[in-house]
């Protein structure tokens, strides 16, 4: 029994070294920021996708810049994509928990819903179903019902507009050459995030562990 038990042992770990991803480099420094996020760990696509999150969300929020929307909503914009940094199914769900701790609640739940919205037109403020829908689910498809029923929570909430204001800019946002920088935002990550004096993923806060998760997913356990 003790040899059968060594030997399970043993091949959980054969099993961490073989599935166990590289480690991230650069390395992060002891107290990262959420610049030091952007810079050195969403800087790479991830999931199979051919554009890293980080250019595309600065992408997404140089357009609501440019539109003159409110700084909150330019945030929201910015971080809207941080999910697929840690996960790929339901990004939404994922980048709101992920930052709800650091940021006005709202910019969380627009983040949450944007997923779900993305789904849906709304003429009225110009939105169309995206043409890259069409061809990944074909003409007939149908969101799952849980997206449904966001889609549906969301489009009567007062803030609506802010989750929808991502989708505007979303599909205008993959220009994979396009040189980008954080820094445009500084001012406005320094007003509405809540960056920790401990650095993000060293605080007490309830998303913690999954910012440790994304700085350095090469720990096994």
């Amino acid at each position: 029994m003790q040899d059968e038990r060594t030997e399970t042992l043993e091949q959980i770990g054969a099993a961490f070294r073989q599935t166990r991803p590289p480690e991230p480099e650069p390395n992060m420094p002891a107290r990262p920021t959420l610049k030091d996020i952007f810079n050195l760990r969403l800087n790479t696509p991830k999931f199979g996708l051919p554009i890293a999150a980080a250019p595309h969300c600065t992408q997404c929020a140089v357009q609501a810049l440019k539109a003159g929307m409110d700084e909150k909503i330019v945030l929201a914009c910015l971080l809207h994509d941080v999910g697929l940094a840690v996960c790929r199914p339901d990004h939404g769900w994922w980048g709101a928990q992920l930052v709800e701790p650091y940021v006005p609640e709202e910019v969380s739940w627009a983040i949450r819903y944007h997923q779900a919205l993305r789904y849906f037109p709304d003429e009225s403020v110009g939105y169309e179903y995206p043409q890259m829908y069409r061809k990944m689910f074909g003409e007939d498809y149908r969101p799952p019902e849980y997206i449904a029923a966001a889609h549906e929570h969301a489009r009567n909430h007062k803030w609506y507009m802010q989750a929808r204001s991502i989708t505007l800019f979303d599909d205008y946002s993959f220009e994979k050459n396009q040189v980008w920088s954080i820094e445009p935002f500084e001012d406005i990550i320094g007003r509405h995030f809540r960056q920790p004096k401990e650095g993000l993923g060293n605080d007490a806060s309830a998303t913690a562990h999954m910012w440790r998760t994304l700085i350095d997913p090469s720990k096994p356990l």
